[in-house]
């Protein structure tokens, strides 16, 4: 199994992308501790995982709450005794608003979630990668760190934060054996995606079918990919199988290049 042994913290825990991971890295033998802001979500993947036999605990954590993550790694270090990889998944989507009419304060929020958050794991998790002496940090991103959408200026900015956030980990503590990277994802199947396929077609008076072909005409590949199909590259990025690869931004999305 490619992460057997491993401590793994993931957060963002969901019905997509959250969830999957923590499936998928069980599945591959890491040990778990699990985090989001929702309990109910959170506690229905920890009886997943621990369904699977998988070892997990799971902690309610808001990742703004600097104090909150500090718990999530003390309560990891408490029962695992080492933290290996932390995988940050959380976000806030934006105000979908455009930026003249965005108000700053919903900047603030949202940059909170996407980069602040991120920091507070990060700082959290290096004084154990160090003395281990290995890590493996990956930050869940997005197409729009470098295409932004319309009305997804706030998300845009602080997951561009995000990207540069991976690169200075790396440059700072390679030397200390810890691996920094981000996944960029592009659309993912799921609730959200599947919304949009509905609300789509009926404004552009087509079949959810011929929409969604629509939607994926720019993508080489044709679709859209599951949550767990993304999933393997967050695997991978925690596995043996990338230790020379550090301070990268992995496009998951189809082979997609947004253009103008």
């Amino acid at each position: 199994m490619l992460l057997s042994e491993k401590v793994a913290i993931v957060t963002g825990i969901g019905p997509a992308m959250g969830r999957s991971i923590a499936i998928s890295y069980a599945r591959e033998g890491a040990k778990l501790a699990l985090a989001a802001r929702n309990p109910e979500r959170l506690q229905r993947v920890v009886d997943e995982v621990e369904a699977m036999g998988g070892e997990v605990i799971g902690l309610p954590t808001d990742i703004t709450d600097r104090d909150a993550c500090g718990r999530l790694v003390d309560a990891t270090l408490d029962r695992y005794g080492r933290v290996d990889v932390l995988v940050q998944n959380g976000h806030l989507d934006g105000d979908y608003k455009i930026v003249g009419d965005s108000d700053t304060e919903d900047w603030r929020a949202i940059m909170e979630v996407n980069l602040f958050g991120a920091l507070h794991l990060v700082q959290l998790v290096v004084p154990t990668m160090r003395r281990q002496g290995d890590g493996r940090i990956v930050l869940i991103n997005t197409g729009a760190s470098t295409d932004p959408p319309a009305t997804l200026g706030a998300y845009a900015a602080s997951k561009a934060a995000l990207a540069s956030l991976v690169r200075t980990i790396a440059v700072e503590h390679g030397p200390d054996g810890i691996r920094a990277n981000g996944v960029q994802l592009g659309p993912v199947k799921g609730a959200n995606w599947d919304g949009w396929i509905e609300t789509g077609s009926k404004q552009a008076g087509m079949t959810p079918a011929e929409f969604e072909t629509d939607q994926c005409k720019d993508v080489p590949l044709r679709c859209v990919s599951t949550a767990d199909e993304c999933a393997g590259a967050v695997v991978f990025l925690a596995s043996d199988l990338a230790t020379p690869i550090t301070g990268q931004s992995l496009a998951v999305n189809g082979g997609r290049w947004f253009v103008a």
